[in-house]
């Protein structure tokens, strides 16, 4: 990946936008277009730090590069390259300053049960169909790999994963989450017991920040004399990240696994974020941002969408192989007439992309690639209800 080479695509399309608005004239959407892409090369000049509002007008730059609908000499940019490329911009910017943040992946049982309040409930083994194709695609990929040693990232994200098939396929299996208690019912309820001796745990932070975050967060708000102040420090201290791809982890191993999986974990990165800023602002007595609900939500959605990245940089360097598999967009069905269920809206895209591959660097060696749909019935307010998801898969 080259910084200079997108440098050069987003300062090329910015000119070309600019001549043709001033050809053809345009709307306030191709002047804030303009603006967006005016601001991005300002970023990737290492002027300023990228900002939560320039997260959907690079995807769209992005998309377009890839849609062979410029010419070549725009280059072939995924949104997964224009992350690193900003990434070492920031870097740069921030070269006469101390590090910061650190990614921390071993995290203690203190930690742990510290943040074990603001986690989710576990989710249920559900949809026969998501859990055929999945089972179908990991099962093809052990093919291709065959692998002796695999890693389970975040084991606990997708229940329907079949363990007990990758356990007796490999000689040594390793999974690792936050909850090890969790883990080790997990392992009991769906890995034969000849096959358990194979399987190793661990506690382990995906996002290499969650302790980190939790302590920061309540650090920040303690600091202020006004949920205002308290609100515009934790902006501050957000913009502040400044963890490279590069240091980011998959389990405390140091081998290299022959396979690494990562499953429906990638939109789920980071989700303890938010309960780590209410509950510091509850502590105070405040429940609930005021001031800033939007730029807090924005802020934190950026800063998910970094680690993601990470993560999936972390996938491709970590591991010899490596199978992600992910919901990328959801849309919520109503009831219409004849009982048909329709979509309500546009979908809602997870990973601020149309497609997984997206967030893979374009030099990326995707040896197979697979998507379904996935509905998941629901009921509100007495109505027929449900989500329709979109997953993609890609063996990389």
């Amino acid at each position: 990946m080259s910084r200079a080479g997108f440098q050069k695509s987003v300062r090329m399309f910015h000119k070309f936008s600019e001549e043709t608005m001033r050809r053809r004239g345009g709307d306030q959407a191709g002047r804030e277009s303009i603006a967006a892409l005016g601001a991005l090369e300002s970023v990737l000049k290492a002027e300023r730090l990228l900002t939560a509002d320039l997260l959907e007008p690079l995807a769209a730059f992005t998309n377009l590069l890839q849609s062979s609908q410029l010419p070549p000499d725009f280059g072939d940019y995924s949104f997964g390259d224009a992350l690193m490329a900003i990434e070492e911009s920031h870097a740069e910017l921030r070269q006469n300053e101390g590090q910061t943040w650190e990614f921390e992946g071993e995290i203690s049982e203190e930690s742990a049960a510290a943040l074990s309040h603001l986690a989710p409930p576990p989710l249920p083994a559900d949809g026969a169909e998501h859990a055929a194709a999945l089972r179908r695609f990991l099962q093809a990929s052990m093919q291709t790999t065959t692998p002796k040693a695999a890693l389970v990232v975040g084991a606990l994200a997708e229940p329907a994963l079949p363990l007990a098939e990758l356990c007796a396929r490999c000689e040594r299996v390793t999974l690792n989450d936050l909850d090890l208690p969790r883990l080790e019912e997990l392992v009991r309820r769906v890995v034969p017991e000849p096959h358990r001796a194979r399987v190793r745990l661990e506690r382990y932070d995906a996002t290499g920040s969650y302790a980190a975050f939790a302590a920061g967060a309540q650090r920040v708000v303690e600091a202020a004399d006004s949920q205002t102040a308290a609100e515009a420090a934790l902006l501050a201290w957000l913009a502040s990240y400044d963890v490279g791809g590069g240091s980011a982890g998959l389990s405390a191993l140091e081998e290299k696994p022959d396979l690494a999986v990562s499953a429906m974990l990638l939109p789920k990165l980071g989700r303890l974020y938010a309960p780590c800023v209410a509950s510091a602002l509850a502590a105070r007595g405040w429940a609930a941002p005021s001031e800033a609900p939007e730029a807090l939500d924005l802020a934190i959605t950026q800063l998910r969408c970094l680690v993601q990245q990470h993560h999936v940089q972390a996938l491709l360097r970590r591991a010899k192989s490596a199978v992600l598999l992910s919901a990328v967009s959801e849309v919520e069905l109503r009831s219409a007439s004849g009982g048909k269920l329709v979509p309500e809206g546009e979908p809602h895209d997870l990973l601020a992309v149309e497609r997984l591959v997206e967030r893979l660097p374009a030099a990326a060696d995707v040896k197979a690639e697979q998507s379904w749909e996935w509905k998941q019935a629901a009921s509100a307010e007495g109505r027929a209800r449900a989500t329709l998801t979109l997953i993609e898969a890609v063996l990389v």
